[in-house]
């Protein structure tokens, strides 16, 4: 049996506002209303979810037994409520108040609407300047994560990307844990034998390490195709069968738990960033082609 090691699933959810209803509609229906049920009957699994503000806001007018079903999974601890800035602005576009103010604004609408403590946040399409730091320590923000893409630009290798760091601006400390790019590619297209035995590769090698899932929620139904592979065709079951199989060595937490349990890998100091194929998409054409060639 390998080491155990703890497994965070983060989930991000997100409809901008000015959205066609129908497309509010039919990502509730095919993605976020399925995947709380189907996650509901795994009692011993834990997940950390954001749900956007705007998204958050329609989803309590049109769905409000959703957004109760939320609050009652949070108050059982089976789902750590995660913030962010509430309309998921990018960051880097907003003065820092603004950023403070808006980050303070969805936490109070969490905590009085759901009833669930806010320590961490999603950063709107993972951008990433190091002077967010004191922005979200100001807002009160204990931990966020990242990609290891934005690790990897600060030097560091993939063995030391199992666990969080410490990163600070001016003395404010903001925990950021490392999300893995090879999960983002094989959940949910690969089998789940697959992420169980890269897991398992891990874990021989890293003890207690923490690995950390962080992507779209609405790759479970939304995307194109997905949601018969995930609900009709069964792959979200047997990837939840497939990690309570394994619960002897894999511990399936939330982010919070983690940041409680663990003790940071070191400090680190990110440079603007964001995930690795957002640096690719915003680079012109002619660039982007030669890079596509290379």
């Amino acid at each position: 049996m390998p080491q155990p090691i703890r497994f965070v699933l983060a989930l991000h959810n997100h409809q901008p506002i000015g959205n066609f209803e129908h497309v509010f509609e039919q990502a509730y229906r095919d993605s976020y209303r399925p995947f709380l049920d189907l996650f509901g009957r795994y009692e011993s699994l834990k997940i950390s979810l954001h749900t956007s503000g705007s998204l958050m806001d329609w989803l309590d007018a049109n769905h409000p037994e959703y957004v109760d079903q939320l609050a009652e999974l949070a108050g059982q601890g089976r789902i750590e409520i995660i913030g962010g800035p509430f309309y998921e602005p990018i960051l880097a576009m907003i003065p820092s108040r603004d950023r403070v103010g808006q980050i303070r604004s969805y936490t109070r609408w969490i905590e009085d609407r759901l009833g669930a403590m806010v320590r961490g946040m999603w950063v709107p399409e993972r951008v990433w300047e190091p002077s967010f730091t004191r922005d979200l320590a100001e807002a009160g923000i204990r931990y966020t994560l990242l990609d290891d893409f934005h690790f990897k630009n600060a030097g560091l290798t993939e063995s030391q990307l199992y666990g969080y760091y410490l990163t600070e601006d001016e003395g404010r400390v903001t925990a950021i844990f490392p999300g893995s790019e090879p999960l983002r590619y094989s959940i949910p297209f690969e089998d789940p034998q697959k992420t169980i035995d890269y897991l398992a590769g891990i874990a021989d090698e890293h003890a207690d390490a923490v690995i950390v899932f962080g992507d779209d929620g609405e790759k479970f139904g939304t995307w194109p195709d997905t949601h018969k592979h995930v609900y009709v065709d069964g792959w979200l079951a047997r990837f939840f069968d497939a990690l309570v199989e394994n619960q002897d060595w894999i511990r399936v937490t939330t982010l919070g738990e983690a940041y409680d349990a663990v003790r940071p890998v070191g400090k680190v100091y990110l440079p603007e960033s964001s995930y690795r194929e957002m640096t690719e998409w915003v680079l012109p054409a002619e660039p982007q082609a030669d890079y596509e060639r290379v």
